[in-house]
């Protein structure tokens, strides 16, 4: 048997009566704050970072930003790691 295909306006008339009915939706899912922030920098801040970024070839002073955050904040996670294996080992 073949289906017949549906015209706009059965389509809209479909999801017009499923839109009022309780039944035909699902559990709403609740949508988690991404961890995106922003941070205010000086005028100069931002030309040595454009400067920066532009030296390494990065797409965009932003991006490199996000690196330099990112490399900076595993360097110091190593170096705690380090000191409290050296305090543990001191015990």
């Amino acid at each position: 048997m073949k289906k017949r295909k549906l015209s706009e306006r059965d389509i809209d008339e479909i999801v017009t009566k499923e839109a009022e009915d309780p039944s035909k939706w699902e559990e709403p899912v609740l949508a988690k704050q991404s961890g995106v922030t922003s941070i205010r920098l000086s005028s100069e801040t931002i030309s040595k970072a454009k400067r920066l970024a532009k030296i390494h070839k990065s797409r965009g002073y932003q991006t490199w930003l996000k690196q330099v955050i990112e490399e900076r904040i595993r360097l110091e996670e190593d170096i705690l790691a380090e000191l409290r294996e050296g305090l543990r080992s001191d015990q």
